[in-house]
């Protein structure tokens, strides 16, 4: 009879503002939790804040939450349909306009009326691969910007493609490029995930898993593209590329005086193609550039010697460069920090006026990095100084890490940074991430999810928090790991041990009793 009964066991998770390091001058404060996995939020006209849960690698559909930030009280706004439920993808955020919620589901944007009705008034976008298109914002033209996530880590779909879950139900997906490209003719060996894993296949960029490409190949470019930023009128309709050659342009957002920065994520090590130590970076966007992506990170050509010696696949794929010297980064930020949404300052009384305030996600070592990281980055809220281009720690935890794995109850995961009608900082926390290689790398955690609020106080202002403690987790973790494979080996070894003794008597005493 118990068969039928799903047991979960989600485990209470505590917060406690105090635990979150701030400049003086400003305090933490939890407005509301038990979220599932949210990932972005925006406000209305009247201050409601709506948090958009995202159905990531969870067992919980996402939702929109309409959230009242002065008594913390939530109600659900908008549930998507179960049949535009992409499983393994993401609803990744929205923007309030006019009345209306515009709303980006996977590669389908959609605009959501007060009534909660929804209608699909963009679709069949680039976002089925790695990365799912990001979350829509409002120029300052009235138009919807918004970025596009690469399909693969560099550029060609690989056996790590199939690791995270999409290559198997969409197999001729690829990415795409904004503008017509000639290709180098490199292709990348790699067992046949989608066949027989005997054998072996050779796949070349901008093509689906398996295909060859051959030098001075071209592949058409397409409005519909991933790795760039896009734009569109508020019906869905005229859509533009702004700019390309972006990795996965998360967080965008426009400066007072109207110009865009983007974030975006540093490559991963793994799959075909990569560099180590690629940086998350900060983009000043410039209509009709291209940034680099795939042959470059950082505005650096990846078989640069400033990479070092390692990774794999360095060479470039494009026999001709759209620009032989893409534009450098704004800032970079800590490699693997995950640098998420993100807002500009335009509050005085809050301090730092025009400076970006940049969620840090955190890294999800080791599913995307070879190295023996030791201390985990990101997990807070850093600033860029717009003046000094420098980033300093603004909010972060007492210990190094995210709140499940150390003691202490601060920020599980920061995944967007916005402003308020009321002046005030609100930070979405993601809530309680799993390595899980063998489920698409990732599971959530539901209920762990939660809404942040920071706010100036009287008195000085101070920069920066006080430093926190450094905690190596993953370190004690190898180490806690490498316990336990030592302490099971000596308990296997007694076992064996003593079994065989056990063995040894009772042949003996069978030796015994067969005696006349």
């Amino acid at each position: 009879m118990l068969k039928k009964i799903k047991i979960r066991r989600e485990g209470p998770r505590a917060y406690n503002p105090k635990d979150v390091l701030l400049p003086e001058g400003y305090v933490a404060e939890i407005v509301a939790s038990g979220f599932n996995t949210p990932v972005h939020c925006c406000f209305d006209e009247e201050g409601y804040c709506y948090v958009v849960e995202s159905g990531h690698k969870i067992d919980a559909i996402p939702r929109i939450l309409k959230v009242d930030t002065r008594s913390g009280e939530w109600q659900t706004f908008f549930t998507l349909p179960e049949e535009k439920w992409v499983k393994g993808a993401a609803v990744t955020g929205a923007c309030w306009h006019k009345g209306y919620l515009y709303v980006m589901n996977t590669d389908t944007l959609m605009r959501v009326g007060q009534d909660g009705q929804a209608e699909e008034i963009l679709t069949d976008l680039a976002g089925r691969g790695d990365h799912q298109i990001n979350h829509p914002i409002i120029g300052p033209d009235e138009k919807i910007y918004f970025g596009a996530g690469c399909a693969t880590n560099c550029g060609v779909v690989g056996a790590d493609n199939f690791g995270f879950e999409w290559l198997t139900k969409n197999p001729e997906f690829c990415d795409v490029p904004a503008k017509d490209v000639k290709l180098a003719g490199h292709n990348y060996e790699a067992r046949n995930v989608l066949k027989d894993i005997r054998e072996t296949v050779e796949t070349g960029a901008y093509v689906p898993f398996g295909t060859q490409t051959s030098p001075g190949q071209v592949i058409k470019g397409n409005v519909k593209c991933n790795g760039a930023i896009l734009r569109c009128d508020l019906d869905g309709s005229n859509l533009q590329v702004v700019a390309w050659g972006l990795r996965n342009p998360y967080g965008i957002a426009f400066t007072e005086d109207g110009q865009l920065f983007a974030t975006e994520h540093g490559m991963d090590e793994r799959g075909a193609r990569y560099i180590v130590d690629d940086p998350d970076d900060f983009y000043e966007i410039k209509e009709g550039e291209w940034y680099g992506w795939p042959d470059f990170a950082s505005g650096i050509r990846l078989d640069d010697p400033y990479w070092g010696e390692g990774g794999h696949g360095r060479e470039p794929v494009l026999a001709e460069f759209p620009n032989p010297y893409p534009p450098k980064p704004f800032v970079s930020f800590q490699t693997h920090a995950a640098s998420n949404g993100f807002d500009f300052c335009k509050n005085p009384e809050f301090g730092f006026e025009g400076d970006a305030f940049v969620a840090c996600f955190g890294d999800l070592a080791p599913i995307t990095t070879v190295t023996k990281a030791v201390t985990p980055a990101g997990f807070k809220v850093v600033r860029v100084d717009m003046g000094t281009g420098q980033v300093r720690d603004f909010a972060i935890n007492r210990m190094t890490g995210p709140a499940s794995k150390l003691p202490h109850d601060g920020f599980e995961r920061p995944s967007h940074c916005q402003f308020g009608p009321d002046g005030n900082l609100y930070i979405v926390d993601f809530g309680i991430i799993h390595i899980a290689p063998e489920r698409g790398a990732i599971r959530q955690q539901i209920g762990t999810g939660s809404l942040w609020r920071i706010r100036r106080v009287p008195g000085p202002r101070g920069v920066v928090p006080p430093e926190a403690t450094v905690v190596p987790v993953y370190l004690l973790q190898g180490l806690g790991l490498l316990a336990g494979m030592v302490g099971g080996a000596l308990l296997s070894a007694r076992l064996i041990k003593k079994l065989r003794g056990n063995n040894g008597n009772r042949s003996k005493t069978r030796q015994t009793s067969n005696k006349p």
